[in-house]
């Protein structure tokens, strides 16, 4: 192996030799600034027979500390049966790594390293060498982050458990508003002057509205808490009972409704039909005032295990500033503010194609209608 210092001298004329000492020059120069520890053993003793300053500085011992104990016998390497053993794996093998390999430093603290060694042959002298990284950094930042992780979720479960009871708790009062005032529409309905009958009104459809709002975030809640066990379905199953279930609105609105050949994908039954059943909703509801809703939903492969959906309308649009805003929690579709909704189906949406691993975008032309894509994983393969 390389010694540590090579200082002997080339006879004249020998270009091999030059060229031998300006290679071992080499290697001492990367062995002395690497940034990783380096250690060098005897394969047959099992002794250092060099280490490198970065090693030295990483575990706070001396040259004379390391050179000629063997492994197991180092401060650092407290496990002797273990030393034992590895060093045995690294004979029998020629590579092993470890990923986690805990060493103590000269100071007694625990020091995380990566330990990489491979073995070959050097002036007849079997050598392994030992790159060793100290990893400790990135084992606190790990911690850390998985510390964090924890806390955020715990953090999202409480709030979905606060969502859920006091959405939950809210509908008893709700309930006796609503029915109190419509008591009082019932009875004094022009009774009072003018302005009681529409502040009765007001009270009606405002808990009304406040009611739809609740059932809204009791979904919401219910779905982001249900761990999803998608499996391979036939969408244009969900898209019936969709379109069963929105039956009566699509006749009220007059609309025309054409589906194209639907894929098996990977996904769940029932969030899937709340999926499209929000999402032809939303054509209903936004419908252009000068026109007969015209609906489409239809779907092509665009790689090889995924299906892009398309549904689209001929409906009022969607402005470009609100395009990614629509899916987010309580944003409501612009500019028809006076349309009824809450601003969840479109959330409810994305956390939906979010558990089935797909993605979820809207195109669209104010004034002409909106196509909503979303993508799915091909179940046909899986079925």
């Amino acid at each position: 192996m390389p010694p540590p210092n090579f200082t002997a001298p080339c006879p004249a004329n020998n270009p091999a030799c030059s060229i031998l000492q300006a290679s071992e020059s080499r290697y001492r120069r990367l062995f002395e600034t690497a940034q990783d520890g380096i250690l060098l053993l005897n394969g047959e003793t099992a002794q250092v027979e060099d280490v490198n300053p970065y090693m030295l500085a990483m575990l706070g011992y001396s040259h004379t500390e390391f050179l000629g104990k063997k492994i197991w016998e180092l401060g650092a390497f407290t496990d002797i049966a273990k030393s034992r053993g590895m060093f045995a794996e690294i004979l029998s093998k020629g590579y092993v790594r470890y990923e986690d390999l805990p060493l103590v430093t000269a100071t007694g603290k625990r020091a995380d390293v990566e330990f990489v060694s491979n073995s070959y042959h050097c002036d007849g002298i079997k050598v392994i060498q030992c790159n060793i990284r100290d990893i400790t950094a990135r084992k606190i930042a790990e911690s850390t982050v998985l510390i964090r992780n924890r806390e955020l979720m715990e953090s999202n479960v409480e709030l979905e458990r606060f969502a859920y009871v006091a959405s939950h708790d809210l509908q008893t009062p709700l309930r006796n508003i609503v029915h109190f005032a419509q008591l009082l529409d019932r009875r004094y309905k022009n009774k009072l002057d003018a302005d009681a009958d529409e502040f009765i009104g007001f009270i009606i459809d405002g808990a009304k509205q406040m009611g739809v709002l609740i059932t809204d975030i009791l979904e919401y809640s219910r779905i982001r808490g249900q761990s999803i066990p998608v499996h391979p379905i036939p969408a244009g199953e969900a898209l019936a009972q969709a379109l069963s279930n929105l039956g009566q609105d699509i006749e009220d609105a007059d609309a025309t409704v054409r589906v194209g050949d639907l894929p098996m994908v990977v996904a769940e039954p029932t969030h899937l039909t709340s999926l499209f059943q929000n999402l032809l909703g939303n054509s209903l509801k936004y419908r252009a005032p000068n026109r007969k809703p015209a609906i489409s939903i239809a779907a092509e492969r665009t790689v090889a295990n995924r299906w892009r959906f398309a549904v689209t309308d001929n409906g009022i649009g969607i402005e470009p500033a609100y395009h990614d805003k629509i899916f987010e929690i309580f944003q409501r579709l612009n500019p028809a503010a006076e349309a009824e909704g809450t601003g969840i189906g479109l959330t409810m949406c994305r956390h939906i194609i979010h558990r089935f691993g797909g993605t979820i975008w809207v195109e669209s032309v104010p004034g002409t209608g909106s196509t909503f894509f979303f993508t799915l994983l091909d179940g046909s393969a899986t079925a």
